[in-house]
């Protein structure tokens, strides 16, 4: 199967090319290409997840596996001698997303309504990308909550920001998002949160 068949199955919808050499992932177990491809979803990935879902520990995470796993994908779940990969830092760097006051990305089509999952290399030229300017203009309701566990209260904070409201998850991939990452904010594992940081 080739990788753009892999990703709308999967319903990875989100490919952000990028000069892969310009960023530091020396450390990261990725071949030796110039391009590198910012691997994402938006809402498209809850039907094609569902659809595929098996009765397993971290399922979303393991779909994500399945569908790169033949491209030899660095995935934002996982770390590589103790380390996520930064993509959180990568997107705003190539221009995917810009930062907001509440420290969640912007995307300037879907918003805050996103997720970022992994990185491919490939062959081939990279294209030039700059940091997007600031991608809005955020009230206070952008402003993080007080209880950074609060997930209830973070999706608030998304569904404040005017940029991409038409693209909101669905009410049950919100909750699953927020209440299956709750484990690893705890932990400490801020890296990993691409999405909404969470508990109850």
């Amino acid at each position: 199967m080739d990788l753009d068949r892999a990703l709308a199955d999967a319903g990875l919808d989100v490919v952000h090319a990028f000069d892969l050499r310009a960023h530091a992932l020396d450390g990261f177990p990725l071949p030796d290409r110039r391009v590198g491809l910012l691997i994402g979803n938006t809402r498209a990935l809850w039907p094609r997840f569902l659809a595929a879902r098996r009765d397993e520990p971290d399922p979303l995470d393991r779909h994500v596996e399945r569908a790169l796993e033949a491209f030899g994908a660095i995935y934002a779940h996982r770390t590589y001698a103790g380390a996520y990969v930064p993509v959180q830092r990568i997107a705003i760097a190539t221009g995917l997303a810009a930062p907001s006051p509440s420290g969640l990305l912007v995307h300037p089509i879907y918003g805050q309504w996103f997720g970022l999952r992994a990185i491919v290399a490939i062959d081939g030229d990279p294209p030039h990308r700059e940091p997007l300017a600031r991608a809005c203009t955020c009230t206070s309701a952008c402003d993080p909550p007080r209880d950074p566990l609060a997930w209830r209260a973070w999706v608030a904070v998304r569904d404040a920001c005017a940029i991409g409201r038409t693209h909101r998850y669905s009410d049950a991939q919100i909750a699953y998002h927020s209440t299956t990452a709750v484990a690893y904010l705890a932990a400490g594992d801020a890296e990993y949160c691409t999405g909404v940081p969470v508990s109850d």
